[in-house]
């Protein structure tokens, strides 16, 4: 185990967080909050650079890196990234009342989860509000992602980084150099936000509300300045423009790239974009049948029920409409939306639609392969076979995340009130939705959650969003205690 590069890896991710708390802090002033309020980032901005300086010293720049590292750097820089920006909400004297309750809130934003245990949002600072959907906007690509869009120059094994926290059955580089890649992946993000930043002030949003919202849209987490989420707007067309951002920003990163350098024509060729597509069609399209009657405007329940799924499947969390009062029918659909996400390679949470399409390409050789010994095939996605390794590592990681949920709902049951209200925050949380169906749905939050319930809801929102195989790297006291003897091979 190459500590000194896990500590030089860590070091510059805590410069890069001083950096970063510096934005609310700058908010604050603008918006004139109290030194108080302003003292709350100070204290995290100073400890970040602290802490920064003492694992730089003997570090060692990244050389001889390889898969372990990386998933240990990934889960490292999570946790501590979220314990920090944690300190702010944890001195704000309203809503979080404990240090529990502020990292609740901050691996729900930087996980882009969404989930809230905030009583009453509209009593924060603005300082606060920003930095909760700043977390969304770093978390949805990835927060060493984005240092490697920052840092001048990477070492090609840095791949592995990006490998261990962009989740998906695969990876690859749009062009050569990594720190190229992460910022071509950055750019349209951005480019995607400003855009979205401007229509949602078209809507009738200050500057401040689009900025927040936007950015809460593009990583797909669903934090809001307001306790009725968008439902505070009232404006269907507000949730148009969001419900088709989170629909767009579930969508593969790449695919815009190679709709910009090509041609748009390979965007639309995309196995697994036709696939979200007509799963959010169908979708639309039952709930809006099942729940038809239910209001008054038959353009509400259309727009409702097209911004609801959008929000559920791309994990994107924002809420119009008090869905928890749906028929069993709808809510059931909402549930397996929880359970799948959208694309890989896009903010979005969740299993993803192509782990879904080439397990069930899977099942369906495995038949074929029963009925028929002879029956010989290879499975392809978007126009490629699929090695027998992805084949494996996709089934491995569907056993481990059925193992895992069951687990975490029967722990919570200890402190949840019935079984639809645990099964829906777990997978609310793991697939980084954020409200889920039951006590904790839509119009309600975590807060009355038990402390115990918690933390394991946490642990479930950082495994949901950096995979399985990080988080039991980081507990695992084998891969500290041992070295390598073997090399893997880089991504």
């Amino acid at each position: 185990m190459n500590k000194k590069i896990i500590r030089f890896i860590l070091s510059r991710i805590l410069y890069l967080e001083a950096a970063l708390l510096a934005l609310p802090l700058l908010i604050g002033v603008i918006y004139h909050e109290s030194g108080s309020d302003l003292l709350n980032f100070v204290i995290p901005l100073v400890l970040s650079l602290i802490l920064g300086k003492v694992l730089d010293i003997g570090s060692k720049k990244i050389e001889n890196f390889y898969y372990r590292e990386a998933l240990l750097s990934v889960a490292l820089v999570w946790v501590i990234v979220s314990a920090i920006a944690a300190i702010p909400l944890w001195l704000t004297p309203t809503n979080y009342h404990t240090y529990t309750d502020a990292l609740f809130e901050m691996v729900s934003g930087f996980t882009t989860t969404g989930a809230s245990v905030a009583k009453d949002l509209e009593v924060l600072p603005h300082s606060i509000l920003f930095w909760r959907s700043l977390s969304h906007f770093i978390g949805g690509m990835g927060v060493l992602v984005f240092a490697l869009a920052l840092f001048p120059k990477s070492n090609p094994r840095a791949s592995l980084i990006m490998k261990a926290e962009v989740t998906g059955p695969t990876f690859g580089k749009l062009v050569p150099r990594l720190s190229d890649t992460a910022r071509i992946l950055y750019g349209i993000y951005i480019g995607m936000t400003v855009i979205l930043t401007i229509l949602l002030m078209f809507g009738g949003m200050n500057v401040f509300d689009a900025v927040t919202h936007a950015m809460g849209a593009a990583g797909t987490g669903g934090f809001s300045n307001y306790n009725a989420s968008v439902g505070h707007f009232n404006s269907r067309y507000i949730e148009i423009v969001l419900g088709a951002a989170m629909f767009f920003f579930g969508i593969n990163f790449n695919l815009y790239y190679y709709a910009i350098i090509n041609s748009i024509k390979d965007f639309f060729k995309s196995e697994e974009l036709k696939i979200y597509f007509g799963i959010v069609t169908i979708a639309t399209l039952a709930i809006m049948w099942n729940i038809w009657g239910m209001y008054d405007s038959g353009v509400y329940t259309g727009v409702s029920s097209f911004f609801t799924v959008t929000s559920i499947i791309s994990t994107g969390g924002f809420v119009s409409a008090d869905f928890g009062q749906w028929p069993l029918f709808s809510k059931t659909i909402l549930l397996f939306l929880m359970f799948l996400g959208a694309c890989a390679g896009s903010t979005a949470g969740g299993f993803k639609i192509s782990c879904l399409i080439i397990t069930i390409k899977k099942l369906k050789n495995d038949i074929l392969r029963v009925i028929d010994s002879k029956h010989v095939s290879v499975i392809r996605f978007e126009g490629k076979a699929i090695e027998p390794s992805v084949e494996q590592s996709i089934a491995s990681y569907g056993l481990l995340y059925i193992l895992i949920v069951f687990i975490s709902i029967l722990l919570i049951n200890l402190q949840f009130p019935d079984l639809m209200s645990s099964t829906s925050a777990v997978l609310a949380v793991f697939n980084n939705v954020g409200p889920g169906i039951g006590a904790y749905g839509p119009i309600a939050n975590f807060l009355d959650a038990g402390t115990f319930s918690k933390w394991v809801l946490i642990l479930d929102m950082l495994i949901g969003r950096l995979g399985i195989y990080p988080m039991i790297a980081l507990m695992a006291p084998r891969v500290w205690a041992t070295r390598r003897r073997h090399h893997l091979k880089t991504a």
